[in-house]
């Protein structure tokens, strides 16, 4: 028996892309329904549709004989290019999937190009599991914004079977697009990798400012505020030698915080204006 080579797409009601290597389950009528993974390594066994049901006719009675649907009973093996087997399927006209099984692997038609992905997940809707796996893995390693963008719009559609999967081509994705791939890519990484250090230089300066020593300040002058009505209150020597010890010493105080102020003032100057030439740097790099 040769393995036919025209093939159409078929997608069973229940999605066998829930199913996980070959698992023997009990269908409503307490049938036993061995399934199989449509995996990346699958040479194309035939049990696309989960299993070749019989016809249940009016007399059933839910006694059936459990057919070992992946042995060589069900159908012979046929020798493929590359030393592969694809068991083929004995399945008669009842069967759902019927002449629609899914293709050996050596005759699968593959996704090449981030197209090819994007077409694949989120324009088709009958997508097999592995043509969506090896979608991914080209969308992984392909390392540009559009191909991160395809991942990221399928992670809300991806099945539960995959979003693992679909998690980690995405991570992979985003990563490999911060790789440079030339001369002039990374010294455009470097320029931004620069930039960003400045803007954390900046956001540093300005929380130290806004944070530390503007609030210090004003609670110095606040102090200073109430210790000078206490020295105009003081009856007598003392009292005033007092206080004028502590008026002298928050005014030190303060002209210390000013100049601390003052120094993040310039730094964060400096760091503005470094900011604002390496943005001009990056622009001018833009192509036109």
């Amino acid at each position: 028996m040769e393995t036919p080579i025209d093939w159409t797409q078929w997608t069973p009601p229940y999605d066998p892309r829930q199913i996980d290597s070959a698992i023997v389950t009990e269908d409503e009528h307490q049938r036993l329904i061995e399934t199989a993974d449509c995996g990346q390594r699958c040479p194309g066994c035939g049990i696309c549709c989960a299993g070749y049901r019989d016809v249940i006719t009016d007399e059933y009675t839910g006694e059936e004989e459990f057919v070992g649907n992946l042995k060589l009973v069900r159908g012979g093996l046929v020798h493929l290019e590359g030393g592969l087997l694809y068991r083929v399927s004995t399945c008669d006209e009842s069967c759902p999937g019927y002449g629609n099984c899914c293709p050996p692997f050596e005759q699968r038609q593959r996704p090449e190009t981030v197209a090819d992905a994007r077409r694949i997940l989120l324009e088709k809707d009958n997508s097999s599991r592995w043509e969506m796996q090896e979608a991914l893995l080209i969308l992984a390693h392909e390392g540009t914004t559009e191909a991160v963008d395809v991942l990221e719009a399928f992670m809300p559609r991806a099945h539960t079977r995959l979003a693992g999967f679909a998690e980690c081509a995405l991570d992979e994705g985003r990563y490999f697009a911060t790789i440079p791939h030339n001369a002039e890519e990374a010294r455009a990484m470097m320029k931004r990798e620069v930039l960003a250090a400045w803007e954390d230089r900046a956001i540093n300066a300005q929380s130290r400012t806004e944070e530390t020593f503007e609030p210090e300040l004003e609670s110095l002058h606040y102090e200073l505020e109430i210790t000078q009505r206490l020295l105009s209150k003081a009856q007598d020597e003392a009292a005033r030698e007092t206080w004028q010890i502590q008026v002298d010493t928050l005014q030190t105080m303060i002209g210390m915080t000013e100049g601390g102020l003052a120094e993040q003032q310039e730094e964060l100057a400096l760091c503005e204006a470094m900011i604002a030439e390496i943005e001009a740097d990056l622009t001018e790099d833009q192509p036109a």
